[in-house]
């Protein structure tokens, strides 16, 4: 399956490809009537377009489909191999093959439309905290002058999916926690997409849950960039009354580049009455619309010491 999203994420196609073809639709022979299993990656055939996509699997948006199409998307999402495209960049994701690692979500599609407002040519190094399945850092490579992009993450498999999705030299992959990797080291971009939904207590009992990253990029990691650097990262509606405070005590700026408002869709979040409690005190939204009924805004912001770029 190829979900493909055009250039201001208005749209999202869903294509059958590969194998999909003659499993799902019945594109099982050949021109001479033979019986066809397998076809390349490459062939493709488009199943249907969703407007305005507020996320990468919208189960309600499938769900309002006509029977048999609703239940040939679904069939798509559960199969193995899905390929993520947004503009020039495409990953090949198998979650059986990256245990505990994410596939491109709509923030990540929202960073790297976000990452076109900056004029990344200014930019030589780069790092990605917690780089994930490697897609922002992949797009970022294809579209900027970047000669280095280190990538860190604690899972191991994230760093395996980077390295099978970004056959570049530029990028250098690092196991291990960001956070010790980045030390004494500077650079022009510091990318980041972290958890930001917060939660009580997690930095006692899990730091690298709820916004114990964000706060770092806050205080600390504008020590770790070049003069004129930035930080590119993910701040949510339902953080931002203890990040805004945290901005104006360590001097630094924060500008909005991208905002999506978007469902709340973390399943062992919607499913702990103490912590939607919490979130819904803190600014979640709760609202039956386009079929989910949890909502808050994601911001991909700006982060830097003074006027730049």
């Amino acid at each position: 399956m190829i979900l493909k999203f055009n250039s201001d994420l208005t749209k999202q196609e869903i294509y059958a490809n590969g194998d999909d073809l003659s499993r799902a639709l019945a594109f099982d022979k050949d021109g001479r009537g033979r019986r066809v299993y397998s076809w390349p990656k490459e062939k493709k055939k488009l199943v249907v377009t969703f407007k305005n996509p507020l996320l990468v699997t919208d189960s309600y948006k499938i769900s309002q489909l006509n029977p048999t199409l609703r239940d040939t998307v679904f069939a798509l999402f559960s199969y193995p191999l899905k390929i993520t495209e947004y503009e020039n960049t495409s990953l090949e994701f198998e979650q059986q093959n990256y245990p505990g690692v994410w596939g491109p979500s709509i923030d990540t599609l929202l960073f790297c439309k976000a990452l076109k407002k900056l004029n990344s040519n200014n930019f030589k190094t780069a790092i990605e905290m917690g780089c994930g399945s490697g897609f922002i850092s992949k797009y970022l490579i294809n579209n900027s002058k970047i000669k280095r992009m280190d990538l860190a993450d604690l899972n191991k498999y994230a760093i395996k999916c980077a390295k099978n999705n970004i056959k570049n030299k530029k990028a250098k992959f690092h196991v291990g926690d960001a956070l010790k990797f980045l030390k004494n080291k500077k650079y022009d971009l510091i990318l980041c997409n972290p958890p930001y939904i917060p939660r009580p207590k997690s930095i006692d009992d899990n730091p690298y849950e709820g916004i114990y990253l964000l706060n770092y990029l806050i205080t600390k990691a504008k020590n770790n960039l070049t003069k004129n650097g930035v930080i590119i990262t993910n701040i949510s509606s339902l953080c931002e009354h203890l990040v805004k405070p945290l901005a104006k005590e360590n001097n630094v700026k924060i500008t909005i580049l991208e905002s999506l408002e978007v469902p709340l869709k973390v399943y062992n979040v919607l499913n702990n009455p103490a912590w939607m409690k919490y979130l819904l005190k803190r600014g979640l939204k709760k609202q039956l619309k386009q079929g989910y009924e949890y909502w808050q805004k994601i911001n991909i912001v700006k982060i830097h010491k003074t006027k730049s770029i």
